[in-house]
């Protein structure tokens, strides 16, 4: 047998003969190598990729070795091939030791392909397809053809440079010519002759226009607003004014006023006074084109043009504006909420109840887009509840009082929860608001002056019953009404009750809204109960007490009659150690409902000018309190007790009384003796955040003697259970307290009441009530004084006395005022919701001309549209 190195052949000697690169003359084992894997050349010829030479050839022997050393670290096959039964081990060791030293580093051999094509840092002709590398992330060029095979990376420091390359992608398939069409040489002349029309009327129209201006379109010319301004004042000849019935909602007739022009008076002539509805039109159109920076919400802009053109009764109008709220509203989709629901009142009002339920039904479809939270969301839903009662999708209306109600339940007066109690303010300012966007007669000035003695429980499903009633379907929601639980139905027909005094005539008797009441008796549960039946005579008599002080006398009388025969509860006990550890506590609802009728019956008599019975009805109101539970400051003494040190010594005096022997029960009885106090603290709090309530709403009617009066007694209690003492969380009444004096020029009964509180409480410095002072600022037609005075206020205060304030214009002379409180409020926002009630309050008052002045004022186009969805309100008489 012949030795082991006689059996090792050369390349040459072998029947393998491989390729070999014409630049570098390395042998290459790749048949079908495109690319030389040592230098990058084409292997049929050409130059070096990067122009660079190849490297002078070596010897032979150089070239076998560097061959085998190439094939042994790249592919197992070909060094099986060159070493034929691995004999000579030195020879391999020499053949390694010329590769990188990443080829040492691996311990065990592994079968790898080997690499056909070196990418290169820089894209050639040849070289155009780009592979990067998986290992460093290196981006190399190689040739098309060598897509999908094995590469090598670009980077020569790669630890692992070797990858499998990326397909080609696959080529885009050519699009079919199209076949060539023949001009239509009648459809080319009729297009070019309505281009060169529409091109004359857009250059003739251009022509015409005032100076161009930052945004698209921004004020009127002088001539259109000088117009627009006669035609909108008051008839000043009404010798020939004529009345014409224009359909309100609720099927009553609206005026509008048409004079007849005297052509020997110029300035008559050319204001001849027509109807807003035929010129609000022109301002719509030129403030919905603004653009730019100012025009901050072009979605917003729509809602109000599009709402603006259903309150003037063009439903195709406002319509358009909804196919352009949805190119530019996607963002906020509940905005259209709001458009389709006064769509859905103007097609009632046309006539045309189907398209009415269609437009409520595509609003309750976009209801799932309504925000998480905010008072915005809170009017969207309750306003499009009560289009759904009117038009017969009361289930509907129901799931929306059952998935957006803020419920008020009391005893939060501590709660650290800022953001329940917010929400639950937010409910109440929604209720108060929607009267003004839904124009209740009296519109928002004389719901809030009329509000319930103590905030309503369920706010929204209120008023959603009181809006259906004011757009005239008082019969469908009474039904819906009755149609609730019992709470909720109690507060519906207080609101609707409410509406009914407010709306009555100036003759109206008692008798005949007694009678009206009654009716709803044979399916209303919560008429067969005493309390509640008093609770809507008593909003029904607040309500009315503006109209006819006689008939809501007559219903505070009906009211006492039925709430007098109820027995008031006991004042609460404190109870005995095995009283706390199983607490018997009674149940509140009927005593909370008890309770609110005797307030209501207070704010009524105070209304109606009868101090006496306001008394002697908030005295019965807080004495139904005193059963509900105990005093807070007393329950929080006690409380101080277990919270402190000497818990060991309460623990033995419970083993004592109960007959305890083990530390365990011990442990056990004084747990279910702090649960039961903290229960009885509950109802403690119920009882004075209702109290606080009741209080200050009575102090705000004009009631604050008698409230003055009843703080006093309550804190000067012989009975040490049911003493209330004023605490931190009763500074707010007692800043209305002491503002209200104030007010009332009492300047000595203001500083005993600061003083009294001071002594008890500790807290010195007392601020002013906002609500009150800005009140009493603007009803003095002082603006800037009202505006300053909010400032100072919290964000929820000042954005709600704005609007309230904005729409109580009571008198002539309060738009100016108006126009400075809106003026000096910083908030856009705020701005824009007080300004649709303050247009309307003086659409009322005939001072319209004044808010289309002012409106060419602003910069903003969504705060001159607020102000034109105001005036756009019809007037209800």
């Amino acid at each position: 047998m012949a030795p082991l190195w006689c059996q090792v052949t050369t390349l040459k000697d072998s029947a393998m003969d491989f390729a070999v690169c014409p630049s570098c003359k390395q042998s290459v084992l790749d048949d079908d190598a495109v690319d030389c894997p040592f230098c990058g050349a084409p292997m049929k010829g050409g130059p070096r990729p990067g122009g660079a030479p190849a490297k002078p050839a070596t010897s032979k022997a150089a070239q076998s070795s560097k061959s085998v050393s190439a094939s042994a670290t790249n592919t197992a096959s070909a060094a099986n091939a060159v070493n034929r039964g691995a004999a000579n081990k030195s020879a391999g060791r020499s053949s390694s030791a010329d590769q990188s030293s990443g080829t040492d580093d691996l311990p065990f051999e592994t079968e790898t392909k080997a690499a056909t094509t070196v990418a290169v840092a820089t894209a050639t002709k040849q070289r155009s397809f780009r592979v990067v590398c998986p290992m460093c992330e290196t981006v190399g060029y190689i040739s098309p053809k060598s897509a999908g095979t094995r590469v090598k990376c670009a980077n020569p420091k790669c630890l692992v440079p070797t990858f499998d390359a990326p397909q080609l992608p696959p080529p885009e398939p050519e699009k079919p010519p199209e076949p060539p069409r023949k001009p239509n040489y009648i459809l080319l002349g009729g297009g070019t002759a309505a281009i060169c029309i529409i091109g004359g009327i857009v250059a003739y129209f251009v022509a015409s226009q005032p100076a161009a201006s930052p945004v698209a379109v921004n004020r009127m010319t002088p001539e259109e607003a000088a117009r627009l301004l006669a035609e909108t004042a008051p008839a000043a000849n009404t010798a020939n004014n004529q009345t014409k019935n224009s359909g309100t909602p609720d099927g009553t007739p609206q005026t509008t006023t048409e004079t007849t022009p005297n052509p020997g008076d110029t300035k008559t002539a050319a204001g001849s006074t027509v109807d807003l509805a035929k010129e609000l039109p022109i301002l719509i159109e030129k403030t919905v084109l603004i653009r730019g920076s100012q025009n901050r919400s072009l979605p917003f802009s729509r809602q109000m043009a599009a709402e603006a053109y259903a309150l003037l009764g063009n439903i195709e109008k406002a319509q358009e504006q909804v196919v352009a709220f949805d190119r530019v509203g996607q963002n906020v989709p509940f905005y259209k909420i709001s458009i389709l629901t006064e769509l859905g009142w103007a097609q009632l009002r046309a006539g045309t109840s189907d398209a009415a339920k269609a437009s409520a039904l595509a609003a309750y479809n976009l209801v799932n887009k309504l925000p998480g939270n905010g008072r915005s969301r809170l009017i969207f839903a309750s306003r499009l509840g009560s289009l759904l009662i009117a038009t017969g999708e009361a289930d509907k209306a129901t799931q929306l009082a059952n998935d957006y109600a803020t419920t008020w339940k009391p005893g939060l007066i501590d709660s650290n929860l800022v953001a329940e109690r917010l929400e639950r303010q937010d409910g109440q300012v929604a209720a108060l608001l929607q009267s003004g966007l839904d124009d209740f007669a009296g519109s928002i000035a004389q719901v809030t002056a009329t509000r319930p003695g103590v905030v309503w429980f369920e706010p929204q499903a209120a008023a959603m019953a009181r809006s259906a009633a004011a757009h005239g379907f008082s019969e469908k929601a009474i039904s819906w009404a009755i149609s609730q639980p019992e709470v909720r139905q109690l507060e519906a027909l207080g609101e609707i009750a409410a509406f009914e005094g407010a709306t009555a005539p100036p003759d109206a008797t008692a008798e005949a809204l007694k009678a009206k009441f009654d009716s709803w008796g044979a399916n209303a549960s919560v008429m067969k109960l005493p309390a509640s039946k008093a609770y809507l005579f008593a909003r029904g008599a607040a309500a009315v007490a503006s109209v006819s002080r006689p008939a809501a006398l007559g219903l505070i009388k009906e009211a006492q009659t039925l709430l007098e025969p109820v027995e008031l509860p006991a004042p609460m006990t404190w109870p005995k150690t095995q009283g706390l550890i199983n607490p018997q506590l009674p149940a509140v609802a009927p005593l909370e409902r008890l309770f609110v009728a005797w307030a209501e019956v207070s704010i009524a008599c105070q209304l109606a000018g009868d101090t006496a019975g306001c008394d002697a009805a908030l005295s019965k109101a807080l004495a139904t309190l005193q059963g509900v539970g105990p005093a807070l400051n007393y329950v929080d003494q006690f409380l101080e007790q277990l919270n402190g040190p000497d818990v060991a010594s309460i623990r033995d005096r419970l083993k004592d009384e109960l007959g305890i022997r083990t530390e365990d029960a011990a442990r056990q009885a004084f747990s279910s003796y702090r649960r039961g106090t903290l229960n009885y603290r509950e109802h403690a709090a119920i009882r004075y955040d209702l109290e606080l309530q009741a209080l200050d709403r009575l102090a705000q009617a004009g009631g604050q003697a008698i409230v003055w009066k009843k703080l006093q007694e309550l804190a000067s209690d012989t009975n040490a259970v049911q003493k209330q003492v004023p605490s931190e969380i009763s500074m707010k009444l007692v800043s209305s307290l002491a503002t209200a004096f104030q007010l009332a020029n009492e300047p000595t009964q203001a500083q005993a009441v600061t003083d009294w509180y001071s002594g008890v409480t500790r807290i010195g410095a007392i601020t002013p009530s906002a609500t009150l002072l800005a009140a009493s600022r603007f009803a003095a037609k002082d603006g800037a004084g009202a505006a300053a005075v909010l400032k100072e206020a919290d964000a929820p205060t000042r954005a709600l006395m704005t609007s309230l304030l904005a729409g109580q214009l009571k008198e002539v002379g309060m738009v100016e005022p108006a126009l400075v409180l809106i003026g000096q409020t910083s908030d856009l926002s705020v701005r824009e919701e007080a300004s649709i009630f303050a247009a309307h309050a003086a659409h009322h008052q005939g001072e319209a001309a004044k808010i289309v002045t002012h409106l060419q004022t602003l910069p903003q186009a969504t705060e001159r549209l607020s102000w034109i969805r105001g005036l756009s309100m019809p007037i209800k008489k």
